[in-house]
């Protein structure tokens, strides 16, 4: 008999992907049951990189203001799904509170204080001092299962892949003995209308990048989202102003416009062999395909959102160990050529294997 199992995981596409062990672990153990994934819209597209999830439900939690009609949806969601259990990832009292009027049998959720205790069937306690992913995974002790150290598990859809394969191939960057490093400057919105700054100057990129082409064994490709239309067209701007860069024309190529969703994106990362990003949703997607990644940063603190692999590397910026407004504000403070040595070095790993 098939059990039914509703997921809660709100946040962004990096968010989702970091709860994929999650739900990795119940198709493991309990492969009958059928995990529906409620989640904000922004991030539906989870479902193009990962075989776990059997159905999607939307709800936009960051809706302001959200009105008695959008709880009682929310409600009715959860109500009539049929669902035996529900697993959520909101560490707010409200939470074990709407788990519970829910009537779902089993409730998992994070302990959020004495009334979860009554709300919550398993309430499970939260430890944020850990890798996120690993943090999420904490939940799946409420189904009976061993909570453990783990690194999310993205798939790529063969058509996506063949599709960047080609798409590299007609730009002259098939070369297989070449090394090809995909720069990704994007941040989410969310982040920055919550005054978390976390970019890199286009005059930072650049450099970066004009470094990079001066290797002849290195492919350089641009990447980003509908997002960063602006961001790219800067740095594309200061790339051509430089006669370096004009020199070494060849060994770089934009794929803005040529990754049309999260799949392309994914396909891209995995036929390259290092990702530069900053604290993104790539850098979770590169995470996920095991791929070589530098990600700057700038506030967020590396160890909640990076797992400990020599695949993974950061560099980080100290002015930010405060935290202070005026710091944040900034962006991130690293130059170039640190980045440059980081990338420079991981290269060398993937020259070597």
């Amino acid at each position: 008999m098939t059990r039914r199992l509703l997921a809660i995981n709100f946040g962004g596409i990096g968010d989702e992907i970091l709860f994929l062990p999650v739900l990795a672990s119940i198709k493991e153990n309990q492969p009958d049951t059928h995990i529906t994934l409620l989640l904000e819209p922004r991030s539906k597209a989870i479902n193009d990189i990962s075989n776990l999830i059997d159905e999607i439900r939307l709800f936009d939690i960051k809706k302001r203001p959200l009105m008695p009609h959008d709880y009682w949806e929310l409600l009715q969601i959860l109500r009539k799904g049929n669902y035996e259990t529900v697993v959520s990832s909101g560490s707010s009292p409200l939470v074990a509170c709407l788990l519970f009027v829910s009537g779902i049998k089993n409730r998992i959720g994070y302990d959020s204080g004495t009334l979860s205790h009554y709300l919550l069937t398993h309430p499970i306690k939260l430890n944020k001092h850990q890798y996120a992913s690993t943090m999420y995974h904490d939940l799946v002790q409420g189904l009976g299962l061993k909570h453990k150290q783990v690194i999310p598990q993205a798939q790529v859809p063969a058509e996506n892949l063949d599709y960047m394969k080609d798409w590299l191939t007609r730009q002259s960057l098939g070369k297989e003995k070449t090394r090809k490093v995909i720069i990704h400057p994007g941040t989410s919105k969310l982040a920055l209308k919550k005054g978390i700054i976390k970019t890199w100057t286009a005059n930072n990129w650049a450099s970066l990048i004009n470094q990079l082409v001066k290797n002849p064994d290195t492919q350089v490709i641009l990447a980003g989202g509908p997002d960063d239309e602006q961001t790219i067209a800067q740095i594309m701007q200061e790339l051509e102003q430089n006669k370096y860069f004009t020199q070494n024309r060849d060994s770089f190529v934009s794929a803005y416009g040529a990754t049309k969703s999260l799949a392309d994106l994914a396909a891209l990362i995995l036929i390259s062999d290092l990702l530069i990003c900053v604290d993104s949703a790539p850098m979770h997607v590169a995470v996920a395909l095991k791929k070589q990644v530098l990600a700057l940063f700038g506030p967020t603190n590396p160890g909640h959102l990076l797992p400990l692999s020599p695949q993974c590397r950061y560099v980080k910026d100290i002015s930010h160990s405060k935290q202070t407004k005026s710091a944040i504000s900034k962006g991130i403070n690293i130059q170039p050529n640190t980045v440059y040595q980081s990338a420079s070095d991981l290269l060398q790993i993937v020259k070597a294997q």
